[in-house]
C-alpha cells in the first residue's frame, strides 16, 4: 500500500449538500463516542495523537437516517500510517448486534480529529464493502463550544466525484439534528446533572423527591378531610354545612379520572414503568451470573493446571 499523504489536498468538497438526507442523532451515540475517547486517553501510556475509530448503528428509511446507538472498532496503525479495520472482528461483533437489534443497519463510523484526512479516505473504502455510502462522523475533543455551535461534530457524507478524470471518494458536509425521546432526555439530565448537591444526588432526583413530599401531603389532607366526614356522618362530631358546602366545591374541581382514556393511558404507563424495572433486574442477574461464570472459569482453569502438574510428576515418578 502506498504511504499516505495526511496533508493532501482536502478531501472535503466546498460545496452546498443537496442530497435531501435527513441525519438524526441520538444522545447514546454521543456519550459512547465521548467515552470511547476519555478511555483511550486515559489509558494511553505515551503522549502523542490518539485514534478511536467505532461504528454506528441506526435505521434508514428512504432518506431519513436515524443513529441510535455506536460500538468501537478494532484497528492496527500500518508503518506507512494509514490504518486497517480488523475484519473479523467487526463482522463478528455485528452479526451480534443484529441478534440483539436486527433492525439495525451499519450507517457509517465514527473518529476524532478536526478535519477528514486521507486517512479517513482509506478507511472509508474499506467500510463501503458493508455499505456502498457510509456517513461519516468525526467529534474534535480540542473545540471550543460556541452558543452557535453547541456540539463539536461534524457529519459528513460519502461520496463518488471526478477528480483529475478519476473517480473518487470524497466526503461532503450533511446537516443533522440531534433527536431524544422521553427516556433519553432524562437520562442525559441525570447525566449531565450527575453531582449538582451535597449529598450527590442530580437535579433529576432532587425534582422527584420534591414531587413526592408534595404528592404526601395531599394524600395526608385528604385522608383528614375524609375522617371528618366519616365523623360528621356517624355523630362523632357536629355537622358544619359551611365546611361540607367548601368539600363538595372543592371535590368538584377535581379532575376526572374514571374515563376509558385515563384507564388505558395509565395501564400503559404502569406497564412500562413494570417492563423498566424487570429489565433492570435481568440485567443486574445477568451481570451477576456473568461474574460468577468468570470465576468458575478461573477456579476451573487452575485445578486443571494442577491436575496436569501432579499427573507428570507422577509419570516422572
Amino acid at each position: 500500500m502506498a504511504a499516505v499523504n495526511q496533508d493532501t489536498a482536502s478531501v472535503v468538497l466546498n460545496q452546498p449538500n443537496n442530497s435531501g438526507l435527513l441525519i438524526a442523532i441520538h444522545p447514546l451515540t454521543l456519550l459512547n463516542i465521548s467515552d470511547h475517547f476519555t478511555r483511550t486517553v486515559i489509558q494511553q501510556a505515551s503522549p502523542g495523537p490518539v485514534h478511536v475509530i467505532g461504528a454506528l448503528l441506526g435505521i434508514q428509511s428512504g432518506r431519513e437516517v436515524e443513529i441510535f446507538n455506536s460500538y468501537e472498532l478494532q484497528f492496527m496503525i500500518q508503518p506507512d500510517g494509514s490504518i486497517r479495520i480488523h475484519e473479523e472482528y467487526f463482522v463478528t461483533k455485528q452479526e451480534q448486534f443484529r441478534q440483539v437489534f436486527p433492525s439495525y443497519d451499519f450507517l457509517g463510523w465514527y473518529t476524532v480529529g478536526r478535519k477528514p484526512s486521507m486517512i479517513d479516505i482509506d478507511v472509508l473504502q474499506q467500510l463501503m464493502t458493508y455499505n456502498e455510502s457510509p456517513l461519516f462522523l468525526q467529534m474534535d475533543p480540542n473545540e471550543v463550544p460556541t452558543p452557535a455551535r453547541s456540539l463539536p461534530i461534524t457529519v459528513y457524507e460519502s461520496i463518488v466525484d471526478i477528480v483529475d478524470g478519476q473517480p473518487q471518494p470524497v466526503f461532503i458536509k450533511a446537516a443533522y439534528k440531534v433527536e431524544t425521546g422521553e427516556a433519553e432526555r432524562i437520562a442525559v439530565d441525570h447525566v449531565a446533572h450527575a453531582a449538582t448537591h451535597q449529598e450527590g444526588e442530580s437535579s433529576l432526583v432532587s425534582h422527584l423527591s420534591g414531587q413526592q413530599n408534595a404528592i404526601k401531603m395531599l394524600d395526608t389532607r385528604i385522608k383528614l378531610l375524609h375522617e371528618y366526614l366519616q365523623d360528621s356522618v356517624n355523630g362523632k362530631v357536629p355537622k358544619d354545612h359551611d365546611l361540607e358546602r367548601q368539600i363538595s366545591s372543592l371535590c368538584n374541581r377535581l379532575p376526572t379520572i374514571s374515563g376509558q382514556a385515563f384507564e388505558e393511558e395509565f395501564m400503559t404507563e404502569y406497564n412500562d414503568v413494570l417492563l423498566t424495572s424487570y429489565l433492570a433486574t435481568v440485567t443486574k442477574g445477568i451481570h451477576a451470573m456473568s461474574d460468577m461464570v468468570d470465576k468458575f472459569n478461573v477456579v476451573a482453569s487452575q485445578n486443571s493446571h494442577h491436575g496436569q502438574g501432579r499427573a507428570r510428576r507422577g509419570l516422572m515418578g
